[in-house]
């Protein structure tokens, strides 16, 4: 595992397997007025008005793109009021209400008792309040004293380290007080990577590239726990302004661990937050999974209706199936949304030798392949006579019972090779086109089932796969991972109309193209 360098000062970028270093900023909260309330409405009582600084909001919480607080309903702030150096209204709770407006238990009324009165608040409400009303900053020693929590998972220790005050404000036009509260802390938000598509096709789960997990979080040599915001999908965490320790994450991503290392934290100032996005941080996609879409090195789908000039150059496939099989999502229950066939093709043999002679079948070779999990498609040799209603999609762990036969294979003390070729294929195809881990099923032979389902899709195969600068489908012969008989597999030929044009019985020592399929 090893450690990464967060700069915050510029973007950067480091190619690092798959990882891109992450980028971050300082931003300073942003400004809207607020609308006084009507005369009739503040008529006979004072109406407060307390907002972060630089909006008037609707809740409590951290907006994901302005570092904004808003507020909730419920939520609590304290209001103080000074008059001629003396203390009038003491840490008298404040609630925030449906109406936008903040409200005591009981109405104060705009009386003689408050002209040239100055009103000071801040948020969150607590009964211990610190506040010296002789003091340029009355709120100061409270500020102070108020270090940020090492566990702010919470909403409640969260907010209650981001301690936020006004200024001075005096009553103003329909009795009105107006109290933009200021951040005294400062905040550290770190996006991990968590990229998911969510389809919009009736009972499809949604589809997670990239997702962090297993976070740990430290501060200097202590260990924190950040608070987690649903909404931007992002960890917020309160420092103090100009924090001198470094902020050291850990998380595993699809089984990999990496260790990031922010070295800039003391640059974020009070009121400023820094911004740290990993890996891409927080992406959800909406869209509707078609045939025709293209599939992505990296796991990402394209929809098939990008302009060409507009494709990634990293697209190995083509979506051609939506939906898998039970034996896929057995195997892996995320494997789940569709099928792809590779943008190119391979011409190989299937292994060294072909067809057994007599001798070889009295030796035991005659039906070897049924020790492996492997069976005769239909139990026939003639094309003729094949059933396709019989044929299954069973190209992923028809593939994996291949894999699985011994190199080299010995039996009654013959040696015979029907597998070299075939695990070299596969194995130079995976290393020229690296597939993400966890995410997908990685490369596989195709079944006889599994060409059907392709030839349903050739037209827009054709399309696809020549925008995307992949190679189309040939008229030829296909391997797929059915056999036939003893040292001859069955291959599939598209556009033929007769099953003795379309499915031809190959010796394992001859060639046919390959072309591989993927499950996601």
């Amino acid at each position: 595992m090893m450690d990464y360098i967060l700069n915050k000062v510029k973007v950067c970028s480091m190619a690092m397997g798959l990882l891109a270093l992450a980028t971050a900023m300082l931003t300073s909260c942003g400004q809207e007025d607020f609308e006084a309330a009507t005369a009739e409405s503040a008529k006979g009582k004072l109406v407060f008005n307390i907002f972060d600084a630089n909006v008037a909001g609707t809740r409590a919480a951290t907006d994901g793109q302005t570092m904004i607080t808003t507020f909730n309903t419920s939520d609590q702030a304290g209001i103080y009021a000074v008059k001629n150096g003396q203390v009038i209204l003491e840490n008298v709770p404040l609630t925030y209400s449906a109406s936008g407006f903040w409200e005591a238990a009981e109405a104060i009324e705009a009386s003689d008792e408050f002209t040239g009165a100055k009103f000071y608040a801040y948020y969150p409400y607590r009964q211990n309040a610190q506040f010296n009303a002789s003091a340029a900053n009355p709120f100061a020693e409270m500020v102070t004293a108020t270090a940020p929590a090492k566990n702010q998972n919470q909403k409640a220790e969260y907010e209650y380290s981001d301690i936020m005050v006004t200024a001075a404000a005096s009553i103003g036009q329909y009795n009105t007080v107006s109290l933009p509260l200021a951040h005294q802390k400062a905040l550290v938000c770190v996006e991990l990577p968590n990229k998911s598509y969510i389809f919009d096709n009736a009972g499809m789960e949604p589809y997670v590239v990239a997702k962090a997990e297993n976070a740990k979080f430290k501060l200097g040599e202590t260990a924190i726990q950040p608070y987690f915001d649903e909404n931007s999908q992002s960890y917020r965490f309160i420092v103090e302004p100009g924090e001198a320790n470094d902020l050291t994450l850990s998380f595993t991503n699809n089984g990999v661990e990496r260790s990031y290392i922010a070295t800039t934290i003391s640059q974020i100032q009070a009121g400023q937050y820094g911004k740290y996005v990993v890996d891409g941080g927080a992406q959800l996609i909406n869209m509707t999974l078609q045939t025709g879409d293209f599939y992505c090195a990296d796991g990402s789908i394209i929809s098939k209706d990008t302009p060409a000039s507009e494709l990634p150059k990293n697209i190995v496939g083509v979506v051609f199936k939506i939906g898998t099989t039970d034996a896929i999502r057995n195997a892996n229950s995320n494997w789940s949304h569709g099928v792809v066939v590779a943008l190119s093709d391979k011409r190989g043999k299937w292994g060294e030798n072909a067809s057994t002679t007599s001798a070889q079948n009295n030796a035991g070779w005659r039906y070897w392949y049924k020790d492996y999990g492997l069976a005769d498609q239909n139990g026939v040799t003639n094309a003729a006579l094949l059933k396709e209603e019989l044929m299954a999609e069973e190209g992923y762990e028809t593939t994996k019972a291949w894999r699985a036969v011994p190199e080299p294979l010995a039996i009654g003390g013959i040696t015979l090779d029907y597998t070299t070729s075939m695990n070299a294929a596969i194995n130079d195809f995976s290393t020229a086109n690296p597939l993400p881990a966890a995410i997908c099923s990685g490369w596989y032979f195709p079944s006889l089932g599994d060409w059907q389902n392709l030839e349903k899709q050739l037209s827009t195969l054709s399309t696809q796969l020549k925008a995307a600068g992949g190679t189309d489908i040939r008229t030829d012969n296909h391997w797929s991972c059915n056999v036939r008989g003893a040292g001859s597999n069955w291959c599939y030929v598209v556009k033929k109309n007769t099953l003795a044009d379309r499915y031809k019985g190959v010796a394992c020592n001859n060639n046919a193209y390959y072309r591989f399929l993927l499950a996601f």
